[in-house]
């Protein structure tokens, strides 16, 4: 099952696009961050899956949730294990369609907005998320900043330390496109 979730992510693209059309994430990171008064909780992930088909104006990305690093290891420890639960749920995914027309040919930055669907721990969220893509010398960078509630995705804290973890978890994303290889060609 490790990578059934990347193969049917990347199976949605290729089967209405051309190569030329798709562009695969090559380099990214997504982390976020927990402020409360008692404790701030920040992990990093840099093993972002993403495609995005121009054509057709889809983007998708698949996050092992294993792969948060945090600055303890009882934190990722508890992460994993009791809310997260990583091993039942390993992966976080997001799929849906960029609302604005893009001319991906042409250099530039543009604000964006796609609408779709989250899924983490179990759950699955239609959701609207902005961002920043930025066209340069035939990659695109896509950077959002958004925020996630545990509660949404049915992810229990516990009373004894609800005031650990904030309500509302700030979600940074960071990804490099580069145009899809089709090793046959």
């Amino acid at each position: 099952m490790k990578y059934s979730y990347l193969i049917f992510l990347f199976l949605f693209f290729i089967r209405n696009s051309s190569a030329q059309n798709v562009y695969s994430a090559s380099e990214g990171e997504v982390s976020f961050f927990s402020e409360t008064p008692l404790e701030n909780i920040e992990a990093h992930n840099k093993n972002v899956n993403s495609f995005i088909d121009v054509s057709h104006k889809q983007i998708a990305f698949v996050i092992p949730i294993r792969k948060f690093d945090f600055e303890k290891d009882l934190m990722e420890e508890h992460f994993n294990e009791k809310y997260l639960e990583s091993d039942k749920y390993p992966h976080a995914s997001f799929r849906g369609n960029i609302t604005e027309d893009i001319d991906f040919s042409k250099e530039g930055k543009y604000k964006v907005t796609a609408i779709g669907k989250i899924t983490i721990h179990g759950v699955e969220r239609k959701q609207t998320y902005t961002g920043e893509l930025v066209v340069k010398k035939g990659e695109i960078f896509l950077t959002s900043e958004f925020s996630v509630r545990p509660k949404d995705h049915n992810i229990i804290i516990p009373k004894i330390i609800y005031s650990n973890i904030a309500e509302v978890i700030a979600v940074k994303l960071k990804v490099k496109y580069i145009p899809y290889k089709n090793e046959k060609n």
